[in-house]
């Protein structure tokens, strides 16, 4: 039987370059972040010969070879074959040089650094519109593509974006919308984390298991541990209050009810919107972090059952997998995550 092992395909600007990557590889990180921050790829690569604080990075900076994509192969670890994790595609932001012994450390991110998505503070009025009309558009006039997983699409009369990027704008009307906002190998991803959350769990994470290292838990009792949610709105021309209380199944009735007073017209909206802040406070509750042996299922967004840690035991989902292979430490992967809500 073949030995299981971990290795690294390594692109940049679309030419492999897994040969000269793997003779001076020390270390590669890749985070894959489940929501609102960019996934990013850090190289640690010993430089002897100078060549990528030479001719590299030279080309490099004159904007010839600034892309890069990596991919994740764990060999010989099933009977089917391989499993395989495609970081993506990063475009590098710095890179850094240090020795004695020369060594280089290049940094890269899922959306660019210097893109105007990112830096370029807008003020632009959005009128009669959809979320995901505001997202395809903002996703096409940055050269990114967008991806639309929600079940729900608010409409807007009218939105102002003042003096914020199209990131940050976004952000906070995802946020506003209970909707998750990923960007990714150049594309912008709005989704439902209550749908992933339903999704069936990867693995089971056993206490006492040889693959966990390290493991660490923490509980919210006050500011995350709402029983019902109330939302009331006073339309001041009408006169008329539009109010609705939401409780999840199986909840403490006699918890603390979060008070929202926010814009609705319908009591349907103000249903919706119950569950969404509720949903938001409560999501929190229990957090849990592993340092696991290096498994490329374990990506953000996928959830995982927690078995033999008490009251901590449940059903979680990845909030932040952080790859890492280097020569020294061989493969592993840590995980933050937080306990699926039940009931909502």
């Amino acid at each position: 039987m073949n030995a299981r092992r971990a290795e690294i395909k390594l692109f940049l600007d679309g030419a492999d370059v897994t040969a000269d990557i793997n003779r001076d590889l020390l270390s590669m990180t890749y985070t894959d972040n489940e929501e609102d921050k960019a996934d990013d790829l850090q190289l640690s690569l010993a430089d002897r010969e100078w060549i990528w604080l030479g001719n590299w990075l030279n080309n490099a900076t004159a904007g010839k070879s600034a892309e890069v994509s990596a991919v994740i192969i764990q060999k010989n670890w099933e009977s089917a074959g391989d499993r395989v994790l495609d970081c993506g595609t990063f475009e590098v932001d710095t890179v850094e040089g240090s020795g004695p012994p020369a060594k280089v450390n290049i940094k890269a991110g899922s959306i660019p650094y210097k893109t105007a998505a990112r830096t370029q503070k807008k003020t632009k009025a959005w009128e009669k519109i959809k979320l995901s009309a505001i997202a395809n558009e903002i996703a096409g006039k940055n050269g990114l593509a967008c991806m639309f997983e929600s079940s729900t699409d608010p409409f807007y009369d009218r939105k102002e974006q003042m003096q914020e990027s199209d990131i940050t704008f976004l952000q906070r009307l995802c946020k506003n919308a209970g909707i998750s906002l990923k960007v990714t190998a150049k594309m912008i991803v709005l989704f439902d984390a209550a749908d992933y959350e339903q999704k069936g769990a990867v693995m089971v994470i056993q206490k006492g298991a040889a693959n966990v290292s390290r493991w660490s838990f923490s509980t919210s009792l006050h500011d995350a541990a709402f029983g019902s949610c109330h939302v009331s709105y006073t339309d001041p021309k009408q006169k008329t209050t539009i109010e609705y209380t939401y409780t999840p199944q199986g909840a403490d009735k006699s918890g603390q009810v979060l008070e929202v007073n926010e814009k609705v017209s319908t009591r349907e909206e103000a249903r919706q919107l119950a569950m969404k802040r509720l949903r938001q406070k409560n999501k929190s509750e229990y957090k849990a972090s592993f340092t696991l042996s290096g498994d490329t299922r374990l990506v953000a967004g996928v959830t995982v059952e927690v078995s033999g840690y008490g009251a901590f035991d449940g059903k979680y989902i990845i909030e932040t997998a952080t790859h890492s292979i280097s020569k020294s430490g061989g493969y592993k992967t840590d995980i933050t995550l937080r306990r699926v809500l039940e009931g909502y």
